[in-house]
């Protein structure tokens, strides 16, 4: 399977690249970022109770029953000891958002495969995490596909997991009209049209996740729920009392900028929300008084109402990783880049409240190619890393190889260098203030070489127009101004041309720790 390495050509983060260095400066700031990291005592250590284990099957019991979804089989084993999760989380975007969303399910899937064939005594299920409780609409509101935006517009409010489903209709109904002379949307247009009604965006994520993936044993968690709070009360408490994911992640944040580096996110001085019958609100603290809108708590009515309601706090996105782990026998977290890179600022805040640490893993990339247009790329001259290249590089290259044409001016330059070489002596015999005078013209001359190339090279596109069109579509379907288009494009153009292999695909490309994009060749 061909691949194209994500550091050397597409991430450039400073901290990324770092952390996945032999050498790394930053080492320190995770517990690992490889499978190999895994072993008996790492197992052992990351168990939780039974009674949680517990609370956790008869939440997600009931999430699915209310979906009107049967029970997962391998939900049951959730409740015994041994049993651990592989998480990976997403906000709740439109039908998906960018293909991304499918990937890092997959890569958490196939994790928890190769584990349980590497410990046969254990199970491993693969979570989803539904950022149900993220209040910002326009970042879950729309989709491209073919490089045309689909999206809804409303205000931000509450969680985006208790929206009508019923919003985001107009995005399905411009889908039915992309691809109504195609049959093969019609399985995805019937799991999307019983998503939207279910009674809300988070059952509705829930139910066509689940469809798409069913017989992969994923399990789908939305821990918006007060059972799952109240196990993570105390650490809400201490946020509220000490704020210590500001203190705590300052530290961290002083240390990488020893290093040398810039970190990604500054903490508030406190981090959570708060939820009310129709918004998420910021908890504010200036001077002991805690605001919520246009109300005030003193400490102690903070904490009354903390302990009384616990379902009303909300995790931002520093805590939203401890309240995961507090609350799952989880082992590693699967995400992006930008997750990456967030999660090393968080270890301190993890030691404080002494919750266990998962491994991180970069998910998996993807792109989908048709042996047709592979087949074409490399008739015009070029590599699978080529790919990787912006259009303007590709064009020179691809005008600067024509044999047929060239427009090299490589010996004409050498001619020069040559001539520049003469003249400068002859200058030298003759009078040395005139060597200034004879360098600024060797180099307008050369200055002028250049021009001339580019014109030759504009004359040659002009000549070439099919080519240059077809190495600019052939590059557009990868990446575009800088960033790879499976961030941003849907998954689902990809999935009905390759419907009967499209999850097979996946995971038999799938390899987390090969920080790779993998192409696909259909």
């Amino acid at each position: 399977m061909p691949e194209i390495p994500l550091f050397k050509n597409f991430y450039k983060n400073p901290i990324l690249i770092d952390l996945f260095q032999v050498e790394s400066k930053l080492k320190n700031l995770h517990n690992g970022l490889e499978l190999s990291f895994i072993d008996i005592d790492f197992l052992k250590k990351r168990d939780i109770s039974k009674d949680q284990r517990y609370t956790l099957y008869n939440v997600l019991s009931e999430q699915y029953s209310n979906c009107g979804l049967e029970i997962p089989k391998n939900l049951k084993s959730i409740k015994n000891r041994g049993v651990f999760t592989i998480t990976t989380g997403h906000q709740l975007c439109a039908f998906g958002g960018p293909q991304y969303f499918i990937h890092k399910i997959i890569s958490v899937i196939k994790i928890a495969e190769n584990l349980k064939v590497k410990y046969k005594e254990f199970d491993f299920i693969p979570m989803f995490w539904m950022a149900s409780e993220d209040h910002d609409f326009q970042e879950i509101s729309s989709l491209n596909i073919f490089n045309q935006n689909l999206s809804v517009n409303q205000k931000d409010s509450i969680g985006v997991g208790k929206l009508k489903p019923e919003i985001f209709s107009p995005i399905l109904e411009e889908l039915k009209e992309i691809f109504k002379n195609d049959s093969r949307f019609n399985y995805l247009e019937s799991i999307f049209s019983s998503a939207l009604n279910q009674s809300n965006w988070s059952n509705a994520t829930r139910y066509w996740v689940n469809e798409i993936f069913k017989n992969q044993n994923l399990l789908i968690i939305d821990a918006d729920d007060s059972r799952l709070k109240k196990i993570f009360l105390p650490i809400f408490q201490k946020e509220l009392e000490q704020q210590f994911i500001h203190s705590s992640v300052e530290k961290t944040n002083n240390l990488i900028k020893g290093k040398g580096f810039t970190p990604k996110i500054n903490p508030r001085k406190l981090n959570l929300f708060y939820l009310d019958d129709n918004q998420r609100h910021r908890i504010v603290l200036e001077n002991e008084v805690f605001k919520i809108s246009n109300r005030e708590f003193s400490k102690e009515q903070i904490l009354r109402e903390l302990n009384s309601s616990p379902e009303k706090f909300s995790p931002n996105v520093l805590m939203r990783p401890l309240y995961q782990e507090s609350i799952l026998p989880n082992l590693i977290y699967v995400g992006g880049p930008s997750e990456i890179v967030y999660w090393t600022q968080l270890k301190s805040s993890f030691q404080e409240v002494t919750i266990n640490y998962p491994i991180l893993t970069l998910r998996d990339h993807f792109f989908w190619i048709n042996r047709k247009t592979l087949s074409k790329w490399k008739d015009l001259g070029f590599s699978i890393e080529d790919l990787s290249k912006e259009p303007d590089e590709l064009l020179k290259s691809f005008f600067l190889n024509l044999s047929s044409n060239s427009i090299d001016l490589k010996n004409e330059k050498q001619l020069l260098n040559q001539l520049s070489v003469l003249l400068l002596k002859k200058a030298k015999s003759i009078d040395k203030s005139l060597i200034p005078s004879v360098e600024g013209s060797i180099k307008a001359i050369k200055s002028n070489l250049d021009k001339i190339q580019g014109k030759f090279l504009h004359a040659s596109k002009k000549g070439e127009e099919q080519k240059v069109n077809q190495i600019k579509k052939i590059s557009g379907l990868i990446h575009q101004n800088g960033k790879l288009k499976e961030r941003s494009e849907s998954f689902i153009a990809d999935f009905v041309k390759n419907q009967d292999i499209y999850m097979e695909k996946l995971k038999a490309s799938s390899n987390s720790e090969n920080n790779s994009l993998k192409i696909i060749v259909y």
